[in-house]
């Protein structure tokens, strides 16, 4: 069984007012066109300041991001929403995350053993980390995903590749310029 995007439910605000287009439009606040109403979950099409492009994210992890974000707006914290898109399955023995937006990548790094279960890949524009997927990886490798990506982290894609080698040496090899 396959979930594979939804419609967001949006007839019921077809004379609302509101700017609606594959889901409820509103800018990187999270604000809509009508000013003082927000719009949060799979039905808000966000500007993406991370990646700077508009999209919507099915998935509640999202959901709760943007709603805790709509919450802090609404108390006066008024900043721009940012948040790593992020998904994550559980199935049997396997686990599985997926962090980021690999659209804009020009390659990709593997460490562990595809074949063995344990591995993860990691997306890269210009050595920058844009995605990883890690599939029964370390915490560090599934900590440092977000985090690399969010800090747009520069690495170095030889060392990133090597299983045998801390996670931390990718990045910290380009902070020392080392290889």
């Amino acid at each position: 069984m396959a979930g594979i995007g939804v419609t967001p439910a949006t007839e019921a605000l077809a004379s609302s007012g509101l700017d609606v287009a594959d889901g409820v439009v509103v800018n990187e606040y999270l604000e809509t066109n009508l000013g003082d109403i927000l719009a949060a979950g799979d039905v808000a099409s966000y500007q993406d300041t991370l990646f700077g492009k508009r999209r919507r994210v099915e998935h509640w992890d999202n959901a709760v991001s943007q709603a805790e974000h709509c919450a802090r707006a609404l108390m006066g914290d008024r900043k721009p929403f940012q948040h790593v898109p992020y998904f994550f399955s559980d199935v049997f023995d396997l686990s599985y995350e997926f962090w980021g937006d690999p659209s804009e990548a020009d390659q990709v790094v593997h460490r562990g053993d595809l074949a063995g279960g344990s591995f993860s890949a990691w997306w890269l524009n210009r050595q920058r980390v844009v995605a990883a997927f890690a599939m029964n990886r370390p915490e560090e490798e599934r900590d440092a995903a977000p985090r690399w990506i969010e800090s747009r982290q520069r690495v170095s894609p030889a060392i990133l590749g090597e299983p045998q080698r801390a996670i931390a040496d990718a990045a910290g090899a380009v902070r020392t310029g080392g290889a």
